[in-house]
């Protein structure tokens, strides 16, 4: 069974944006897919969503350049 998770990111204005995060978390052991959308400033992630997951997947998200947002 995987978790889907929705991260608000800003920062992403196109779709070079969208692929450098998508490839930054996509390496992630246990993300079984991403899908970033720049115009609805969204991350889309399904895995094994543990909360040390999560943090790596926040902390790609920032080594990409862009910034998560607080839920």
């Amino acid at each position: 069974m995987f978790d889907n998770t929705v991260f608000k990111v800003s920062g992403m204005t196109c779709k070079h944006c969208e692929a450098s995060v998508e490839q930054a978390v996509s390496t992630i052991e246990g993300v079984k897919s991403v899908k970033a959308n720049a115009a609805k400033k969204t991350v889309k992630v399904k895995g094994k969503l543990t909360a040390e997951t999560t943090d790596k997947i926040k902390a790609a998200i920032a080594e990409a350049g862009f910034t998560v947002e607080n839920e």
